[in-house]
């Protein structure tokens, strides 16, 4: 009776029904106990983790709070052993610079005299450091100074006038102690941040005060500490004052308020945060006075019904502090540890188990008999058995399963036989057309190779006698200028060559990533510098911008993009008539960092700004580069090895892009109508560029308004790295000869084109090189074998023989592993490079080549030695009359306008200290301007000078 009335009861009613008594008996019994347990369980937790997280913070003061102290009593050492004098401030300098360095918690440390004179070591937020001075006697000015690495000034960063140290708080509050103490807490007026400093006064042998010492701790260092601790999920600690001033906080509030142009403490009970706050009122309405709190207290109170942990610890150090560290935790935090308590009600279930698996076993017999038999029938049907069926009379969900089961097997049956077949006839005619890409692949490879040596050889000779031609000293400025058109034109060619080359390689996959350590801002110099006269020519303005933090040294592929930045700055100038063309370099942040976008947006307003006229660039761009020099120094140190993304736009002012033109604007050999009515170009620029950036881990993008101009937008990752790990560049020289007493060096010059030997000969025969020739490996081999020259310029195609055999047989005798051989090729194949060495060349040269490459490699391969051109002795009467104190306005408005107006004033007062002094501050800015001063002066050249000081004004 009672299978019969299950058979007609839904399988999830009679599943489900029994499991849900059983379980809601269980788990109520297990709840009430548990929460018994868990009230306990959370007071205990409370208490352990509030005095462990006080007693930590505790500790931790007495450490920071020791070090300033330690650090005056080691500078009161050396007073009273004579090391240093307090009437002598100078030598103090380097000795504080050192002292700040040590610890990254102490602001500054610093020593001021009864004279009024200051000096102090200042270890800013940042990480750089300054040296800070107050000289009574030329005025009483505060002056901060920018330092190097050994401690020494450098620029100054920052005048504050009419400063009086002896007027500080803190020096009158070691004049009134008489000993080592605190001063009160205090807002730094170089940075915000709170800052409390330990000072000592120092007496003389006549108890006679002759200064202060002074160490100043950063309260940020101990808010910092206490957002270290984990205090619970929301739990807070903070520092006060018997006053009620908030000193630190774990939480992210600064402990001081901007009220007009002052920054000011504030009481804890005016804090932001609510669960400070909150604390903070409990504490007065329950001790009234905080100066009434002596011990150790251990409170809670409520806040919206939600009872919180409150622990207050008093803190004194014996030399004027009196604090309180308070912690306060929400019992919220603490109420998963209630199901910790729970393992002990596991055995008051057992019994509820036993019912409940008795019941189930029961249930589940009834429920998976049938659906063991489908296991089976799936199991015989995976095997290939497709006629097996389930014979059921039962009229529930299974039963219905097991129609739809026998159902599923037959039409499964016909689905395999369908799609075996198909799979059969897919795989035959994938076959087939793997095969046709292979042997397309092959012809692509093969045309690639043809063409790079068919187009470049020939090239070769053009650019290579053209170089030759403009050297000549017979040549009229008309033929001079016709050569210059040649060269030209060979380089627009083989640009174009390049340009179809790489688009062949990158459709054929053979374009790779060739990353390179370099100078970023380098590059963008280099850019500028080429494109300059272009844009002058236009009447067009060229301004380049990179936001202050993109690193100066960067590893990625540099000529990949140096050639993309270059395409779309050719682009740019082709098509803008009017108006400029901007570049503008920035790192890539991501969308949910909300300070770092806010940061990016900023440098964007900047750079936009940056736009807006041309007297406003040049500041700009060396307001921007002096930044970014201060940046690369302050990073240098700890590069990060992550890599990260650049973001570069190339915008200008042209006429734009249509709508309908933007889909396809990166297809090969596309090209906008306003490309078409230039008649410029080939379409391949802009599809090049994308391929490489899409190499370079980047994408590239376009927007553009017809009648307003056109944005080119890309990313790159690239990485950071070190100043150091950039290879230095050598300038190129030309070479005018041979070194004396050298040996005669017999050269073989092996080609099948009589001008690609030529060319070699016109190079090499007026240094006095011993040449011959040889059209073939053949001629090459006999050649060698009878006159045994010293190196082979080998090319490695050719007929009867190529240079490959002819390399393998020379290098295949002892007398040919002396012989140095160096391929000449005009394949653009990265990989032939690794078969025309594993051939036996000792270096690998393509053509087009330079002809400063080639003799590098004779000089490397044979040890030429030769005699260059000295690039220097050009500037050589330029440098003699800046000796001589000859100077233009030009060199005084490359100065700072503040050192231009100490100069003149010095010079109107006939200051002779002040004049000198303002010529050393100008010698940190230009030596070469600053010793033609010093000339001048001696020489009694005042009015020289002030005349130029005018002329400068009037330029402005």
């Amino acid at each position: 009776m009672v299978s019969k009335i299950l058979d007609k009861l839904p399988l999830r009613t009679v599943l489900i029904v029994p499991f849900v008594l059983q379980i809601v008996g269980a788990v109520g019994l297990v709840g009430y106990l548990s929460f018994r347990n868990g009230q306990k369980a959370v007071n205990n937790l409370a208490s352990q983790l509030m005095s462990e997280v006080s007693l930590r913070v505790e500790q931790n003061l007495q450490v920071y709070l020791t070090t300033p102290h330690k650090i005056n009593q080691s500078k009161l050492d050396a007073v009273k052993l004579g090391l240093l004098k307090m009437e002598n401030l100078s030598a103090w300098e380097k000795y504080l610079w050192r002292q700040v360095q040590l610890y990254p918690y102490i602001n500054f440390t610093a020593v001021g005299n009864e004279n009024g004179d200051y000096r102090s070591g200042e270890q800013l937020s940042n990480g750089s450091r300054t040296m800070n001075a107050i000289e009574k006697s030329t005025g009483a000015n505060f002056y901060s100074y920018n330092t190097n690495d050994t401690g020494d000034r450098t620029t100054i960063a920052t005048v504050i006038k009419n400063i009086d140290n002896r007027q500080h708080s803190s020096y009158k509050a070691a004049v009134k102690a008489g000993k080592p103490t605190w001063s009160p807490a205090y807002v730094s007026f170089l940075e915000p941040t709170l800052i409390i400093s330990a000072i000592q006064p120092v007496y003389s042998d006549k108890n006679q005060l002759e200064g202060v010492l002074i160490a100043a701790l950063r309260l940020d260092y101990i808010g910092r500490f206490l957002n270290s601790l984990k205090i619970g999920k929301s739990g807070q600690a903070f520092i006060i004052d018997r006053q009620g001033n908030l000193l630190a906080t774990s939480t992210a509030e600064k402990p001081f308020r901007i009220r007009g142009k002052e920054k000011q403490l504030f009481k804890v009970a005016e804090s932001h945060n609510p669960l400070t706050q909150a604390t903070a009122k409990f504490l007065s309405s329950h001790f009234q006075k905080l100066n009434q709190i002596k011990n150790s207290e251990l409170l809670n109170f409520k806040i919206n019904g939600k009872r919180q942990f409150l622990k207050v610890l008093p803190f004194q150090d014996g030399k004027g502090l009196d604090w309180l560290i308070v912690v306060v935790v929400p019992e919220a935090d603490f109420t998963e540890e209630i199901d910790a308590n729970t393992r002990t009600t596991i055995w008051l279930c057992f019994a509820a188990l036993v019912v409940a698996v008795s019941i189930g076993i029961q249930t589940s017999r009834w429920v998976t008999n049938p659906i063991l038999r489908l296991n089976i029938a799936a199991k015989n049907i995976a095997k290939g058995e497709w006629d097996t069926t389930i014979e059921s009379e039962r009229s529930d969900e299974l039963g219905e399963l097991t129609k739809a089961f026998n159902s599923m097997a037959q039409q499964l049956q016909q689905s395999f036989e369908t799609l075996e077949h198909r799979v059969q006839e897919r795989t035959a005619e994938l076959a087939v057309a793997k095969d046709k890409a292979e042997v397309a692949n092959q012809a692509k490879s093969t045309f690639l190779a043809n063409m790079s040596h068919e187009l470049r050889s020939p090239l070769n000779a053009i650019l290579g006698f053209s170089q030759l031609m403009t050297r000549s000293q017979t040549l009229s400025p008309e033929h001079q200028e016709n050569i210059s058109i040649i060269s030209s034109s060979g380089e627009h060619l083989l640009t174009l060559i390049n340009n179809v080359l790489d688009l062949s390689k990158i459709e054929s996959g053979r374009t790779t990533l060739n990353p390179k350590k370099f100078d970023l801002y380098r590059l963008l110099n280099d850019l500028e510098d080429m494109f300059q006269l272009k844009a002058h020519d236009k009447h067009l303005q060229l301004v380049f911008y990179h936001s202050p933090d993109v690193p100066q040294y960067v590893e990625t592929d540099e000529l990949k993009l140096r050639q993309i930045s270059i395409n779309l700055l050719n682009n740019a100038l082709k098509f803008t008539n009017e108006g400029g063309v901007s570049v503008r370099v920035s790192k890539h942040y991501s969308g949910g960092n909300q300070q770092a976008e806010g940061e990016k947006n900023e440098l964007s307003e900047e750079s936009k700004n940056t736009e807006n006229s041309a007297s406003n660039n040049l500041k700009q761009s060396e307001l921007s580069h002096s930044e970014n020099a201060s940046y690369a120094t302050k990073h240098d140190g700890s590069p990060s090895v992550s890599s990260f993304f650049l973001h570069f736009e190339v915008e200008d002012t042209g006429p734009g892009i249509a709508t309908d033109e933007l889909d396809n604007l990166f297809e090969a050999f596309v090209q906008t109508q306003t490309g078409k009515d230039s008649q410029e170009g080939t379409g391949l620029g802009l599809p090049i560029s994308r391929k490489f950036v899409e190499l370079m881990g980047g994408e590239i993008s376009v927007c553009s308004a017809v009648g307003k101009g056109t944005n080119f937008k890309f990313d790159i990752q690239v990485i950071a790295v070190d100043a150091a790990d950039i290879e230095s560049q050598k300038p190129t020289r030309n070479v005018i000869a041979l070194e004396p007493n050298q040996h005669p060096y017999r050269i073989l010059i092996v080609d099948d084109k009589p001008l690609n030997r030529q060319l070699l000969i016109k190079i090499l025969h007026p240094l006095g090189f011993e040449l011959k020739e040889a059209t073939n490996g053949q001629e090459a081999i006999e050649i060698w074998d009878s006159w045994e020259p010293h190196l082979i310029w080998m090319d490695m195609r050719m007929p009867v023989m190529d240079g490959y055999e002819a390399t393998q047989y020379i290098k295949g005798t002892i007398k040919g592993q002396a012989t140095a051989i160096i391929a000449l090729t005009a394949s653009v194949l990265e990989e032939e490079r690794a078969v025309i060495l594993s051939a036996g060349c000792d270096a690998f040269m393509r053509k087009p080549f330079r002809e400063a490459d080639i003799f590098d490699a004779m000089h490397k391969h044979i040890g030429v030695r030769y005699i260059y051109e000295d690039p220097g002795q050009a500037n050589l009467s330029a440098i003699k009359e800046r000796d001589r104190g000859e100077m233009s306005a030009t060199d005084f408005v490359k100065l700072p306008d503040s050192l231009v107006a100490d100069l003149k004033l010095a010079i109107l007062n006939a200051d002779m200290d002040l004049i000198d002094s303002s010529i050393e501050q100008i010698r940190l800015d230009d030596a070469v301007t600053a010793s033609a001063i010093a000339t001048c002066i001696e020489n009694f050249e005042y009015d020289k000078i002030l005349k130029l000081i005018s002329q400068t004004s009037s330029h402005e």
